[in-house]
Formats: C-alpha cells, structure tokens, sequence
C-alpha cells in the first residue's frame, strides 16, 4: 500500500502541467501513487499526462469525458489505494518535501487529516510565493483535536490541497464530492465532510502547496455558477442526515456557515442576478429558522441582525443593501428588465444542465471512465 495517493485532476492546463507534474514526481516521499484524471481536456494536457506515466510506474492516467471537478475527484478517490490521500490540482505546484512531512505528522499523531498553511502565487510581472497563514487564527497547531469540538475549523478556507486525508475514514463516513457541473466550490461541501467526520485533526504552521492566483481559466464569477454554493450546502445537508452521530453537533452551524457563504456570494454578484440569489437565501434561511436551528450563539451579532432581517423583510434588506448600486439603472422598472434576462438565460442554462446530466453518453462516458485511452481508441474503430 502506498503512503500518499496524490489526486491530480485536470482540464486543458498545458501551460501549468509540466511544472505541477514536476513538482510531484520528485516528492522526497517516494512511496506514493500519483493519479491523474484528465477530464476531457482539448490541449495537449493528456498527451503530456501520459508521456509522465511513461517513464514513471507511479503515475496512473485516468482519461475520461469532460463531467465536472467533482466527479473527476471521486474518480481519483475510487482509483486510490495509498493509506492518505493528497490533492495537487494542476495549476499550482507542491514543494518537494510536502507529502514527506504531512505524513510524518499524520503517522506520529494518528492524524485522520493533517493541515498546512499555504503560499499564494503569481507568475507575473515576476514569480513569487507569499505565505499565507490561513490557520493562524485557530490557536491549534501541533495539536490532536477533534474538529467537531472546536467548531470554529470548520470557519477556515476550504484550501483541501494543502492537507492529506487518513482513506479509510473518507471510505467509512462516504465522504465524496459534490458531483455538479464545472468546477466551481466542491471544495466547500468535501472540507466541511472532512471535519465533521474526523477523530483527530493536526494543523501545521508550515507551507507547502503554492497555489496560483493569477490564471484566469480558475474564475468561480460567471453567472452560470452563482447558485453552485447551493448545491454545496445541499450536498452538506444530505451528507448530516446520512451520519447521525454528527448531525446533531453541527446542523445549527451549518446555518450560520451557509449564511455566511451566501452573504459573501450575493455581494459579488453584479446587480440583476442579486434579488433572484437573495430570494434563494431567503427560503433557506426561513426553512431553517421553522426548524428551531437558529442559534444566536453561532452568529456576530451583526450576523445575526442581518439574518433575520433576511427572513422577516427581505425586501427591506435588498433595497437597504443595494441602493447605491440600484441608481445606476435608474428606475426599479430598468431593474427588473435586467433581472428578467437573467432570469430566463439561468432557465435554459438549467435546462441545458439536466439534459446533460440525464444524457445517454455522458452515462455511458462515466461508465467507462477506467478504461485506458488505446482501449477507448479502438473502440472507437
């Protein structure tokens, strides 16, 4: 068995590939397995993926149609067989000593998950890693904690590519990826799965993942996404009702991370797609208020007022929230044009995703996801 499967997806990332793959094959830790899972890239990305495998027995290339980051990652967790799983993704790049510490802290604190800070990266006007210290608020480094009780963890940014995961727990407690069209916050919905369910948590100080932020294929702001955070929390709800040992412990925080997560959603929205969001919020949050999971505890207390303002008048808060930007359009009548034509583009983009996801070949292409590429191609004769 190998220590550490690195989980490497990737789509039509050829500028990044090779010094990602490079950073990865040279891992002081050499007891691993690398699983590429090239999901229906149109660059050269499969064809260097492969020319990797080629010369290094560890790496596994798994070519399939393009499904979305989701089910790629549920693909790689499917295929590994180390004892922790780690995620490169393939923009971004990992220090050499990277998997070699994370699971030396792993294995002499019997860790389930192990967490490090991260660097944020830019490639120009000139290279440069700057250390950021996500953890640095949570006063728990170098200790063994369990994530449920010091719930403020579950506060911190996903950042799932700067950690490793014990692989019998993510098989146990069935902690899998939101499998939702594109690439766009499954993050948040497999980070909250991971603390809820593990025993013993470790933070590290140090960096090692260099995480790009300036490849503008990553973007999470197209209007086409900006209800994807719902499916998360979806994937969220479903995934307590399923382990009743920690719904009980983390329902009513659920509420206030997904106001949190919304309110940050419905702020970066342009203007005629934010009344539609916040009527979605406003559902929720009712629904939840109607449940008895509203706990002022787990709020600021600005947080708070702002919730229930939601709840009670959520007509109020969006003209007291978005006035300034409402006198750009003039009159509440140029407005609600505006959210007319988003409107119906968000019906048939719907509809164009259920047609995709109800498709025969898009079954038939995960059906044969493993199959390798000469395989595929004489099939294909």
């Amino acid at each position: 068995m190998p220590k550490v499967s690195i989980l490497m997806p990737a789509c039509n990332v050829e500028k990044f590939l090779r010094e990602c793959m490079d950073s990865v094959v040279n891992q002081t830790l050499e007891d691993i397995e690398i699983i590429c899972i090239d999901d229906g890239s149109k660059d050269a990305t499969g064809d260097i993926l492969d020319e990797y495998a080629e010369k290094d027995s560890r790496i596994k290339v798994i070519h399939k149609p393009n499904s979305g980051y989701g089910h790629s990652m549920n693909v790689g967790i499917d295929n590994a067989t180390g004892e922790y799983i780690g995620i490169v993704e393939t923009d971004d790049f990992a220090d050499l000593n990277m998997f070699e510490e994370l699971y030396a802290v792993a294995k002499r604190c019997n860790a389930d998950v192990v967490k490090s800070n991260y660097y944020t990266y830019v490639s120009h006007p000139e290279p440069q890693s700057t250390y950021f210290e996500v953890l640095k608020e949570y006063d728990l480094y170098d200790k063994v904690f369990k994530p449920v009780e010091h719930q403020d963890i579950f506060r911190v940014r996903p950042c799932i590519w700067s950690g490793i995961y014990r692989r019998e727990m993510l098989l146990e407690k069935k902690v899998r990826f939101a499998e939702t069209p594109g690439a766009s916050y499954q993050d948040t919905g497999f980070a909250f799965k991971i603390w809820a369910s593990a025993e013993r948590a470790v933070l590290v100080k140090n960096a090692y993942l260099h995480y790009r932020t300036d490849n503008t294929n990553s973007s999470v702001k197209a209007a086409t996404k900006i209800y994807c955070l719902c499916d998360e929390y979806a994937s969220i709800d479903a995934f307590i009702l399923d382990n009743p040992e920690v719904k009980e412990k983390v329902e009513k925080l659920v509420v206030s991370l997904k106001y949190e997560s919304y309110r940050w959603n419905l702020f970066r929205l342009a203007l005629e797609y934010k009344y539609a969001f916040l009527l979605t919020m406003h559902k929720e949050l009712v629904e939840a208020r109607e449940k008895g999971l509203f706990d002022k505890s787990y709020f600021t207390d600005r947080a708070w007022e702002n919730a229930n303002r939601i709840v009670d008048d959520m007509d109020g808060y969006f003209d007291d929230t978005c006035r300034g930007e409402l006198k750009k359009y003039g009159s509440v009548e140029e407005l609600s044009v505006a959210a007319n034509k988003y409107w119906k583009k968000s019906k048939k983009l719907q509809k164009k995703i259920d047609d995709m996801e109800a498709s025969t070949s898009l079954k038939v292409g995960r059906a044969i996801t493993c199959i390798p590429r000469k395989i595929k191609k004489a099939l294909r004769k």
